[in-house]
């Protein structure tokens, strides 16, 4: 009986984290629509108010003008939120993953989150593959770089972020570097404790993005070690663990 009790509890444990990870992304996926929509609904509203201007200043060819530079602008965030192929399999299941593609989205699509356009992104992969968990390999990038852009330092000037792909023996070394706000101490000391139940992650999926990355990271037997950066800015290293493309996450 007492073996029974065991078994369920962990199948629950599993279940949990599971339904977590997927509210996680039904979130991405809402937050990504209500943008997208709110800025197509801005489009047809100003080719409408275009399109029946009587202001005989403004000639016919300068408001096709106008409508064509506002096609191009959604054209480019259309393009921005474009998930790169082979993204979707199950939370569970290893696949090989082209990094920069995905690094590259993710980072055009939080610029524009962020309202930061001009931010720089310094990119140094050692190997364009890996073969990971591609859900929770895009949750791990899209926090930490969401993170960096949110916690900018204007008074630094350009906002710059950097991510590093180094690959091990038994893991995949990840760096980010930014010269932002960095982290205060009540941030060092938060982000120190293991998040590893589902309620915990639905609440930090509403900003607390450091505790979603070591939640899924950590579950996938990985570590995550956050430092304040050198004279400014903050450093993260996200280890995660090498899997063959058979394995799978385990309660």
């Amino acid at each position: 009986m007492l073996t029974t009790d065991l078994e369920d509890g962990k199948q629950l444990h599993f279940l949990l984290g599971y339904v977590a990870e997927l509210e996680l992304e039904i979130d991405r996926l809402r937050r990504r629509d209500q943008f997208l929509q709110h800025a197509a609904r801005d489009y047809i509203e100003r080719t409408l108010v275009q399109c029946h201007n009587e202001d005989r200043k403004l000639s016919l060819a300068r408001r096709l003008e106008l409508i064509a530079d506002g096609c191009s602008r959604l054209s480019e965030l259309l393009y921005d939120i474009t998930e790169p192929p082979g993204y979707h399999p199950a939370f569970d299941q290893v696949v090989v993953i082209p990094v920069r593609p995905l690094v590259d989205q993710i980072f055009r699509w939080q610029r524009r989150l962020s309202g930061v356009p001009k931010a720089v992104l310094r990119l140094e992969l050692d190997r364009e593959f890996i073969e990971w968990f591609p859900a929770r390999f895009r949750q791990v990038i899209d926090n930490l770089v969401a993170h960096s852009l949110r916690h900018r330092n204007e008074e630094n000037g350009e906002v710059r972020l950097g991510i590093e792909l180094i690959t091990r023996t038994d893991d995949y070394e990840l760096r980010f570097t930014d010269n932002g706000q960095g982290f205060t101490d009540t941030m060092l000391d938060g982000n120190s404790r293991s998040t590893n139940q589902a309620a915990k992650t639905r609440s930090a999926s509403l900003g607390g993005g450091l505790a979603v990355v070591k939640y899924m990271v950590e579950q996938c037997c990985g570590t995550v070690t956050v430092s304040r950066g050198d004279k400014h800015g903050s450093s993260v290293v996200v280890m995660l663990p090498r899997y063959g493309m058979d394995d799978r996450v385990e309660a």
